[in-house]
């Protein structure tokens, strides 16, 4: 019965997913670029366009995606689109344990997330480092653990909020290694191309404008949910600061409860979620920690809600509603207070996860290989 059904979810999602994929992997291409003007003159990292598309990542960044530069392009998608399935199944089995059947059926069903499917579509990087941090926190049994949470923040700035996890559980030897590991990302950049690692660090690392239009209902940030508010594009100013502030303070709080309390799992993609709403821009794809986020409000729920709250969560990022009011060309500064419910929807969600996983009595025993290798003041 439970293959009956896994063979069912696969064969739907592989009808449905087609029809939604919509995008031709434009971000490898990007990612393609920076490593090919890397080879070809380092000092232009930040000058070359791709349908007017910059390259806006550290220059580590570039020196990763060199190797996909150097390969033919159908061989470079297969690579990375293989990467981002097993990194898809890598998210669910340090997520939650399940049977081999009912593996393959979230795996697949899950393949029709927004977040994912737009990963996928776009050629994103952000379901193998959503798998890299997870396995770099929850598995202490590498001898460097916290080095990979470094080197992913090379490759993309907004892992570095995980250190603040690090730093709220008083794991200092992790701590160590992930700033370490960051430190050597950045000299790397430097010594490849000076020129270029200069001008991303003294300035282009906080221009917003090279990202993409903060108004734009992709965009599931609190930054972005007061540009549509106010109809400000210059961003969401003082308000903006002082709820970044409250949620940073609020979020590594709750992170660290959870993890004293044993839920690792909550702990990390609640941290997660801070970085996602306090972020100047988070894309609707930068939202795949809602997989082992709805995982953690499930093992938080019980009986028939766990059911209910399953199905309302993701089935919400599979509908995707944020998508539903007009959107593009900064129409959303003109939506109804109907259209900011739906186009904000992931915002909404957050605060839901939050509030049910702070008032949650659930304790979680944490794995045998985390407990009793990380220092939890």
């Amino acid at each position: 019965m439970r293959w009956g059904t896994a063979v069912g979810v696969c064969v739907v999602a592989g009808i449905v997913l087609p029809m939604l994929w919509q995008h031709s992997l434009v971000d490898l291409k990007v990612y393609r670029l920076g490593g090919s003007t890397l080879l070809d003159d380092a000092s232009a990292l930040y000058d070359a366009r791709l349908a007017g598309l910059p390259f806006t990542y550290p220059p580590f960044a570039a020196i990763v995606m060199v190797p996909f530069a150097l390969v033919p392009w159908p061989v470079a998608v297969t690579v990375w689109t293989v990467g981002t399935f097993l990194s898809l199944v890598a998210v669910w089995r340090m997520s939650v344990r399940l049977s081999s059947a009912l593996l393959l059926a979230v795996i697949a069903g899950s393949l029709l997330l927004e977040p994912v499917r737009e990963t996928l579509g776009f050629g994103q990087i952000n379901l193998m480092l959503c798998a890299l941090i997870l396995y770099d926190v929850l598995d202490a049994r590498h001898a460097r653990r916290g080095l990979w949470i470094g080197i992913a923040a090379g490759i993309k700035l907004t892992p570095l909020v995980f250190l603040g996890l690090l730093v709220v559980t008083r794991q200092w030897r992790a701590l160590a290694h992930a700033s370490a590991g960051f430190a050597v990302t950045v000299l790397a950049g430097f010594l490849v191309s000076p020129h270029a690692a200069t001008q991303y660090w003294t300035s282009l690392v906080s221009d917003t404008t090279r990202i993409g239009g903060l108004a734009f209902a992709g965009n599931q940030s609190w930054n972005a949910f007061l540009i549509r508010l106010t109809g400000n594009l210059e961003g969401g100013g003082a308000i903006w600061l002082a709820l970044v502030a409250v949620t940073v303070a609020g979020g590594l709080w709750l992170s660290r409860f959870l993890w004293v309390r044993g839920d690792h799992l909550a702990g990390i993609s609640v941290c997660a979620l801070v970085g996602l709403l306090c972020s100047p821009v988070s894309w609707s794809h930068h939202w795949v920690w809602v997989i082992p986020l709805g995982v953690s409000l499930l093992r938080s729920c019980h009986g028939r809600r766990r059911i209910v709250v399953g199905i309302a969560w993701f089935g919400l990022f599979t509908i995707a509603p944020i998508w539903w009011p007009p959107n593009h060309d900064n129409r959303e500064l003109d939506w109804s207070f109907g259209d900011q419910f739906l186009g904000n929807a992931y915002l909404i969600a957050a605060l839901f996860a939050v509030v049910v996983l702070a008032v949650s009595r659930q304790r979680v025993s944490a794995p045998h290989s985390v407990a009793t290798s990380c220092h939890v003041a």
